[in-house]
C-alpha cells in the first residue's frame, strides 16, 4: 500500500456540510442502479405473457414454475460468489461481467423455440441478477458519503421496482401473440445499453483501489470527482478507510480463530445463534409471505376477474410499489425498523386473507383492494428491512457471512414460491393466500418475540442487550 496522503493532525470525522450530490456521485449510482432495473425487469418479464408463452412452447403448469424459478437458482450461484469476484476484479470489472450476462441471457430469452432454450436464457439472466443484488448495494456504500448512504442506498430497492413497472408498461402493449417477444429483447436491449454505458463512463470504486490495490493516486482522483474536488475530505476519508483496514488486521491477528471462518462456523458455531436464526427467518419469512406470486403471477392472479384491464391494473400496482417503497425508506431512520416491519407483516397478513377471500368469492373489488394493499404494506416493511437489518444484529466479524447467508436463504425461497404457487393455484385456487397468511401470523409473532430493535444501536451487545462491550 503507498504512503498515507494525509497528516497525522488530519481529523478522522468528516465534517457533514461537506457530504453532498456531485455530477460524477449522481451518474456513478445512477449507472450501477441500470443493473438492479433489469434484476426486477427479469423478475416480472414472464408475468403478462405466461399464458402465451406457454402456448408458444407447449408448457404445462410446473415447466412454467421452473421457467419462473430457475432466475432465483442462476441468482443464488452468482450472488454467493460475487463478494469474492469483486474483491479480485474490482467492482468496475465486476459490473461489466454481470452487463454480459444480462445481455446473453436476454437474447436467448428473446430467441428461444424451445422450452430448454428459454431455460437457459433465465438461468444466465438470473446469475446477472445474482451478481448485481450484492454489487450495487456495496458499490453505492463505498462511493456514497455518509450522510446519503440511507438516501441512495434506498435507490436500490426502487430501481428493482421500477425495473419490474417497466416489464408492466411494455405488456400493455406488446403482450400478444405476435409481439410478446419484444418484452424479452427489451431486455437485451437494456442489458446492452447498461453494459456500453458502464465500459464508457462507471469509475471503479476508490476504496478499492486504495485498500485492495494500494493506488491510492487513482483512487484519490476518482474520489476527488464524486466529492467535487475536496482534496480535504478526500484525503480524510481515504485515511479513514485505512485506519479501518488497519484495525480489522488487528483484530484478525489477535484471534487467529477469524480467519478460518467459514458458512460451516457460521452455522454451528453457539456464538452466532442469534443472527443465524433472526437472519434465516428474516429472509425466508419475507419470502414466504407470498410477495413473488403477485411479482411472477400477478396477472394471472387478476385475469379471472379482470380479463380487459388485468395487465394496466398490474402496471398501477407496480408504480404503487415503486413511490411507497421510496418513501418509506425516508422514515426508516425515525421510526424504527420493528414498528415498520410488524405492521407491514400485519398488514400484509390481512390483505392475504382479503385477497384469498375476493378470489374465492368472485368479488373484483375485495380483490384488487386485497392486492393494493398486500403489494404496499410489503414495500413499507417486510421488502427493504431485512436486508438492511442483518449487518446490524450480526457480530461484526460474520457480518458479511451473515449478509451471504441470508441472501442464499433468499434465493431459495424466492425458487420455492416461484416454482409452487403455479401447482397450489391450479389445485386449491384462492386458498393458496390463506396459506400466506398463515406465514405473515407466525412471522409476525417471530418478529415480536424475537427480534431486536436496531435503530440507534451500534453495537452487537447493545442490540441484543448484553452487559459487556462485544464488539
Amino acid at each position: 500500500m503507498s504512503r498515507d496522503t494525509a497528516t497525522p493532525a488530519t481529523p478522522l470525522v468528516l465534517p457533514a456540510a461537506q457530504d453532498g450530490y456531485t455530477a460524477a456521485l449522481v451518474t456513478s449510482v445512477g449507472l450501477v442502479c441500470l443493473n438492479s432495473i433489469q434484476y426486477g425487469f427479469h423478475m416480472s418479464e414472464l408475468n403478462a405473457p405466461e399464458e402465451l408463452i406457454k402456448q408458444a412452447l407447449e408448457l404445462d403448469s410446473s415447466q412454467v414454475g421452473l421457467l419462473t424459478s430457475i432466475f432465483s437458482i442462476g441468482g443464488l450461484i452468482a450472488s454467493t460468489f460475487a463478494g469474492q469476484i469483486s474483491s479480485h476484479l474490482g467492482l468496475r470489472s465486476s459490473f461489466l461481467v454481470t452487463g454480459v450476462h444480462y445481455t446473453i441471457g436476454s437474447y436467448l430469452e428473446y430467441q428461444a423455440q424451445t422450452y430448454l432454450g428459454m431455460l437457459f436464457g433465465r438461468f444466465v439472466s438470473g446469475l446477472g441478477a445474482g451478481y448485481a443484488l450484492v454489487l450495487v448495494p456495496l458499490y453505492i456504500n463505498e462511493i456514497a458519503p455518509v450522510s446519503l448512504r440511507g438516501v441512495l442506498g434506498s435507490m436500490n430497492q426502487v430501481s428493482i421496482n421500477l425495473g419490474i413497472l417497466l416489464a408492466q408498461v411494455l405488456a400493455i402493449r406488446w403482450a400478444t401473440e405476435l409481439s410478446w417477444r419484444l418484452i424479452l429483447g427489451s431486455g437485451a436491449v437494456l442489458a446492452a445499453f447498461t453494459l456500453l454505458l458502464s465500459l464508457l463512463l462507471l469509475e471503479e470504486s476508490p476504496k478499492w483501489l486504495i485498500l485492495n490495490q494500494g493506488n491510492e493516486t487513482e483512487g484519490l482522483h476518482i474520489l476527488n470527482k464524486l466529492r467535487g474536488n475536496n482534496t480535504l475530505q478526500c484525503a480524510q476519508e481515504a485515511q479513514i478507510w485505512k485506519e479501518e483496514k488497519k484495525k480489522h488486521a488487528q483484530l484478525m491477528e489477535s484471534n487467529p480463530s477469524l480467519r478460518t471462518l467459514s458458512f460451516y462456523t457460521y452455522l454451528t458455531n453457539p456464538n452466532y445463534r442469534n443472527s443465524r436464526m433472526v437472519s434465516t427467518v428474516l429472509m425466508v419469512g419475507q419470502q414466504l409471505a407470498g410477495i413473488n406470486s403477485i411479482v411472477f403471477y400477478g396477472v394471472k392472479i387478476l385475469t379471472g376477474l379482470f380479463p380487459a384491464h388485468a395487465v394496466a391494473i398490474n402496471c398501477l400496482i407496480s408504480l404503487g410499489n415503486m413511490l411507497i417503497t421510496f418513501t418509506a425508506s425516508l422514515f426508516l431512520d425515525r421510526v424504527g425498523r420493528k414498528p415498520m416491519l410488524l405492521s407491514s407483516v400485519a398488514i400484509m397478513g390481512v390483505a392475504s386473507a382479503s385477497l384469498s377471500v375476493g378470489i374465492i368469492s368472485g368479488n373484483s373489488a375485495l380483490t384488487l383492494l386485497g392486492v393494493f394493499v398486500y403489494v404496499g404494506s410489503f414495500a413499507i416493511g417486510c421488502g427493504p428491512i431485512p436486508f438492511l437489518m442483518i449487518s446490524e444484529f450480526s457480530q461484526v466479524e460474520i457480518k458479511d457471512l451473515a449478509q451471504s447467508w441470508g441472501t442464499d436463504c433468499n434465493w431459495i425461497s424466492c425458487f420455492a414460491v416461484g416454482f409452487l404457487f403455479p401447482l397450489l393455484n391450479s389445485s386449491i385456487g384462492g386458498y393458496t393466500f390463506l396459506l400466506f397468511a398463515a406465514v405473515c401470523a407466525a412471522f409476525y409473532s417471530f418478529i415480536y418475540t424475537v427480534v431486536p430493535e436496531t435503530k440507534g444501536k451500534s453495537t452487537y451487545a447493545e442490540v441484543w442487550d448484553i452487559p459487556g462491550d462485544r464488539y
